[in-house]
């Protein structure tokens, strides 16, 4: 397995011998005056590779996985100008292998031979090592060919181009620091590639090999719209069931420049903000104050009849358990402790809006919770759809202000405590962030949050430490108008 099966037969132009043995030389493009000598090791971590019957084939004959000794031909000039990392290893005295190649050229240059036209045995050597922790593939000699050729100005040779392919790609450019000319190429010659749908849980890898690839070549919209898709589907890396999985260990299974702690931070505040709906209402409904404006005799039992139709729904769809008082230790396996939700955030969604629309009698028509539970989750659900994912250039230049996670000092300045003078309070509590749904204009609700602007009305909906949901309709005119928004849906 020392070379690629996508490299074509004419670049194998000369050979080399090392410790023995005859290696195939290929040769990238033309005038090349070095070899670079790249280890692929393999373990048996690797989970993938290219193509992607082979690491079956390998698993079921039962032999260890080979690694592979590819010898390049290259031009070392176009090697350190578009890679910052082989410009600090071979451009300077720093490193032996600098100190090495440059005694080498000197050598060369005082017997008056010109490399680029001498057979690959007197051509200096550099040895380095890509091993298998970032991409868990193996055959990605194949894609590390194509890079080479990439920064020499040629097209790639492989046939086959696939989602893998192009992650290892970027994983590579990042490691080997091109990443401004390999991402022109992506953006360029891979522009019309068909990146594959994310339709099942189960390919939560292809959603993140999609962030990794948009994030570094950026390409803002189908950043975004990945950001969103993980934030709304979750990961199992956020999970605190799902046990350390030494599977998920390649780069896309840990996003770059703060972005995996981002995604799932904003994920944790939109399911805390649908779950204060639940709670919210709840609350009203166990209070002492009669949430039945319609001041009939049946008012206070149409309460406790909506009460006991709530919870009877919410645990029904597991979004609300009922634990009994008694002591019960954490470690009874009889015992089943609720678990928080960590399922499809439009699922929750989808779950509450089956809430029916419950009456004691045909009184008490637009009485309970599915009034006040679809406009809330219309609102929310605008914002979820426009106003959640992350726009990859201001990541990039403004970070602080694109993030939802409080720094330090925003966190402990959130509340103000009362403190107390000679046995009396002084000041007041100050809480946190207050959003109040019955503030929104008609405007607000109609244009689902647009006219604030989706990110600023995304922020300070999610944000928010304190809700209340309640928004009465009170005029007769108003219901009609409502009702026949696709925002109030009674």
């Amino acid at each position: 397995m020392a070379t690629s099966s996508d490299t074509a037969p004419a670049e194998m132009a000369d050979c080399i011998h090392v410790d023995g043995t005859e290696h195939k030389v290929v040769d990238v493009g033309s005038g090349g005056n070095v070899i670079l000598e790249v280890l692929f090791e393999n373990t048996k971590a690797c989970t993938k590779s290219i193509p992607n019957e082979m690491i079956q084939k390998l698993r079921t004959s039962k032999t260890p996985f080979p690694s592979a000794r590819v010898f390049y031909r290259v031009r070392l000039d176009t090697l350190k100008k578009h890679s910052k990392y082989f410009g600090h290893l071979l451009g300077s005295d720093v490193f032996e292998e600098g100190r090495a190649i440059s005694a080498k050229f000197t050598e060369l240059s005082l017997s008056g031979k010109d490399a680029s036209k001498l057979p690959a045995e007197e051509l200096p050597k550099i040895q380095i090592k890509d091993e298998d922790y970032a991409t868990r593939t193996i055959g990605r000699e194949t894609v590390f060919h194509d890079m080479l050729r990439m920064i020499h100005g040629m097209d790639h040779s492989s046939k086959s181009i696939t989602l893998l392919y192009i992650a290892i790609l970027v994983v590579m450019a990042d490691r080997y620091d091109c990443m401004a000319t390999i991402a022109r190429y992506i953006t360029g010659r891979f522009s019309n590639f068909r990146y594959p749908p994310t339709l099942e849980k189960t390919t939560e890898e292809v959603v993140r090999q999609k962030i990794m690839i948009f994030y570094h070549t950026n390409q803002p919209l189908r950043f975004s719209t990945a950001t969103k898709e993980l934030i709304i589907r979750g990961s199992s890396r956020w999970s605190i069931y799902e046990e350390a999985d030494s599977n998920l260990a390649a780069a896309w299974w840990d996003l770059p420049e703060d972005l995996e702690a981002e995604l799932s931070y904003r994920r944790s505040r939109i399911i805390l903000t649908i779950s204060s709906l639940q709670t919210h209402l709840l609350s009203l409904y166990m209070s002492r104050i009669q949430q039945c404006k319609l001041g009939y005799d049946s008012s206070a039992a149409c309460d406790s009849f909506q009460l006991g139709e709530m919870v009877k729904f919410l645990t029904k769809k597991n979004l609300l358990s009922l634990i009994p008082f008694q002591a019960v230790s954490p470690d009874d396996p009889d015992f089943l402790w609720p678990k928080a939700y960590d399922g499809d955030a439009e699922q929750l969604i989808n779950l509450l809006r089956q809430c029916p629309s419950y009456q004691i009698d045909k009184n008490h028509g637009h009485c309970g919770l599915r009034s006040k539970l679809l406009p809330a989750l219309d609102y929310i659900k605008e914002c979820m759809d426009a106003g959640i994912g992350i726009k990859v250039q201001l990541w990039k230049t403004e970070r602080s202000t694109q993030t939802w996670i409080p720094s330090p000092s925003t966190n402990n300045s959130s509340v103000k405590k009362a403190f107390v003078v000679g046995g009396k309070a002084v000041g007041e509590e100050r809480s946190g962030k207050f959003f109040d749904f019955k503030s929104l204009s008609r405007d607000d609700l109609m244009l689902g949050g647009r006219s604030l602007g989706v990110e600023k009305a995304a922020k300070k909906l999610f944000l928010a430490e304190k809700w209340d949901w309640v928004r009465e309709v009170e005029t007769e005119k108003e219901k009609e108008m409502m009702s026949k928004s696709s925002f109030f849906r009674f």
